[in-house]
């Protein structure tokens, strides 16, 4: 039986595309009512501190997804990420974080396997990605589910838990390569000999170097 090639692995947010999609995506739909717009501003300086820590992230995150869609019918929800992927679509060349895509080209190229893993809820960031004029690969990321009259977080797919999500697909380590800007993908960098950090800031940088003492390339 031939071996199977192994995977390479690109994050999504600040990797492939600049800033956050769910973030982006949540704000719109806040943005657009004002009551939901009141109580995402008066809640977020005490749930701030949650998305510092990957473990507990979820909360905050599930809170203003249920803020954001509480109310609202799954008719009107795609007409607004529709709205909100055609702007997307429009500012594509600002979006896109070239020297990375340019790498997923090149990977797809050469035949090699290539695997999105975000915390971006993975339909989102899976329509995003076509938006902007790129290449299916399959993309494993968060889920949501129906609740209290909206959606909240089913599984927040950051940090080790992108590992374990991956491996429940049958995707297991060693990796080709994997492609990251932050530290909070040190178990994904940690499992392959060709770890990338792409357009890392200073603290994500150090981080890393600490972890694997310079045994990485950046991409700028």
């Amino acid at each position: 039986m031939p071996t199977r090639a192994a995977t390479v692995l690109f994050d999504f947010d600040g990797t492939l595309v600049r800033g956050d999609c769910a973030a982006a995506w949540l704000r719109d739909l806040l943005a657009s009512h004002p009551l939901r717009r009141l109580l995402a501003g008066a809640s977020f300086p005490v749930l701030k501190p949650a998305f510092g820590w990957w473990r507990v992230a979820w909360m905050p995150a599930s809170f203003y997804t249920w803020l954001a869609t509480v109310g609202r019918t799954d008719e009107a929800l795609a007409e607004a990420r529709e709205d909100f992927l055609r702007l997307c679509a429009a500012r594509r060349e600002q979006l896109l974080i070239a020297p990375a895509v340019a790498r997923l080209h090149a990977h797809l190229a050469v035949g090699d396997p290539v695997v999105i893993v975000t915390g971006a809820e993975a339909g989102l960031a899976r329509s995003l990605w076509r938006a902007l004029g790129q290449p299916d690969v399959p993309v494993v990321g968060s889920s949501v589910r129906p609740a209290l009259g909206g959606y909240i977080g089913a599984e927040h797919t950051v940090g080790p838990r992108k590992l374990q999500a991956l491996q429940r697909l049958g995707i297991h380590p060693p990796f080709a390569a994997v492609y990251s800007d932050s530290a909070i993908d040190l178990p994904l960098l940690c499992e392959t000999a060709r770890p990338v950090l792409v357009q890392p800031d200073p603290r994500n940088l150090a981080r890393v170097d600490k972890r694997l003492r310079g045994a990485f390339e950046t991409l700028l």
